[in-house]
């Protein structure tokens, strides 16, 4: 618990630096690797509701990072891309936070924290499986 919280500490510090806070880069990462998100699936990734993923969004939009689009197949739907912009500062960003993770994890290559990843991601999944296996077992 202490590590999590003082990562979350040392993130928010690193980004503050740069004009975005942790939601937002998280935001435009996963911006990256998805153009065209909607909103709801944006709420879904960042652990966040609707109304929180609107006023990041909304942020992102006023400093010309992010666009909203209408989805062609459903005109109800906004969809969320990135602009150039915006995939330009992802992409400074994303290098100097990986280079930041590994200074204060004392990590030496890529390699050692990709491991790492991988082991959080694993931890990650275990613990949605053992949620969904409470919910469906509360089900009636």
């Amino acid at each position: 618990m202490k590590t999590s919280v003082l990562l979350d500490d040392s993130d928010r510090q690193f980004f503050a630096s740069y004009g975005v806070n942790t939601r937002r880069y998280w935001a435009l990462q996963h911006l990256d690797e998805q153009q065209g998100c909607s909103m709801v699936e944006l709420s879904r990734v960042l652990f966040t509701d609707k109304s929180n993923v609107t006023g990041i969004v909304d942020r992102l939009e006023s400093q010309q990072l992010v666009e909203r689009k209408t989805d062609p197949g459903d005109r109800r739907v906004i969809l969320i891309t990135l602009t150039a912009q915006g995939r330009q500062l992802r992409d400074h960003l994303h290098g100097l936070h990986e280079a930041h993770i590994c200074k204060q994890l004392n990590i030496v290559d890529i390699e050692q924290l990709a491991h790492v990843r991988d082991c959080l991601r694993a931890f990650s999944e275990n613990i949605e499986l053992y949620l969904e296996q409470i919910k469906a077992s509360s089900l009636p």
